[in-house]
């Protein structure tokens, strides 16, 4: 199917300092991360904190420049574009954030919170602004009269609809959602969730959904792509995710999944030893400090990611 988005071997570094005048020391965000987001899909992005989800969501929608490697949106180059055809090209890919509280101006009113974005795209002309946010309100299940309010006055829940609203008015084809769904309750988890399966349906978005709630993850996702300290380790079907054998580390994810019924609870393996130091370039497998399996070659080289199954790609040496 075509490709909405593609990263090819996208690598993001940050500088760290630790005072004003101390010599900033380098941090891995990204390392030479390469994934693709077809029509009509949703691609899960799954890793604890701090394995680079939210890096990738920021440099696929465009908000950060890559250090190496390329940003396609429509089979176009992003960063190598013009910034009128930049702007063209990012109404096509829109975010939901982490957190409703934050991601609306408390001090502007819902109308021009959704109008905002056909202003700036140029979308339509001033007299058909309230009718088109009207119409996003009703899609997000929320009256038209609500655009009169501010943020303060609604739920979290309801905030999340309005970012929706705000994401979907500019007819994207893809909608990054960066763990929509953590600062919300399970019920109102469940509406949020719920409404997206059905805008994925009626208008055949596709998603990149990020979060480090694995069943969530398998809920949404076609495929569920793997992360570890900036790094794909793991690309599988979300449909048969527990038949496979996986990465190392995918196993420890597994694992780590409450198991309600205490008859089918099993032993945790123990992780042994650290991660390594992100702020280090290091030229073998990054969990080979904690890996059970680990080989010798695991700590000299870096095992690329191959394809051990129909549409399952690992970094293993073992697999």
């Amino acid at each position: 199917m075509p490709e909405i988005l593609k990263l090819e071997a996208v690598s993001k570094i940050y500088t760290l300092r630790r005072g004003f005048f101390a010599r900033g020391r380098p941090f891995y965000a990204l390392r030479r991360v390469s994934l693709s987001l077809s029509e009509d899909e949703v691609l899960g992005i799954l890793g604890e904190s701090g394995c680079g989800k939210s890096t990738l969501a920021r440099v696929a929608l465009g908000l950060e420049r890559p250090d190496e490697g390329q940003v396609l949106v429509a089979g176009k180059d992003f960063f190598s574009l013009p910034k009128r055809e930049q702007r063209r090209l990012r109404r096509y890919v829109q975010i939901v954030f982490q957190d409703p509280y934050a991601s609306l101006n408390p001090r502007k009113k819902i109308f021009d919170l959704l109008a905002e974005p056909l202003i700036i795209h140029k979308l339509c002309p001033p007299e058909e602004r309230r009718a088109r946010v009207a119409e996003a309100l009703q899609q997000v299940g929320l009256s038209p009269e609500d655009m009169e309010k501010y943020p303060h006055q609604f739920s979290g829940g309801q905030r999340q609809r309005l970012a929706l609203a705000r994401a979907l008015i500019l007819a994207p084809k893809a909608l990054i959602l960066d763990e929509p769904t953590s600062a919300l309750d399970v019920s109102v988890q469940a509406q949020i969730l719920n409404l997206l399966l059905e805008f994925k349906e009626r208008l055949r978005l596709s998603y990149l959904f990020i979060s480090h709630d694995l069943p969530l993850v398998l809920f949404l996702s076609d495929r569920v792509a793997v992360m570890y300290l900036g790094l794909v380790v793991e690309i599988s079907p979300a449909r048969n995710f527990f038949e496979l054998s996986h990465h190392p580390y995918t196993e420890v994810l597994l694992e780590s999944v409450p198991e309600p019924d205490p008859r089918r609870r099993k032993k945790r393996r123990a992780v042994r030893g650290e991660p390594p130091d992100p702020s280090q370039a290091f030229s073998g497998c990054p969990f080979y400090t904690r890996c059970q399996e680990a080989l010798s070659l695991c700590e000299k080289e870096s095992p690329p990611l191959r394809e051990i199954s129909p549409g399952q790609w690992v970094a293993c040496h073992r697999r």
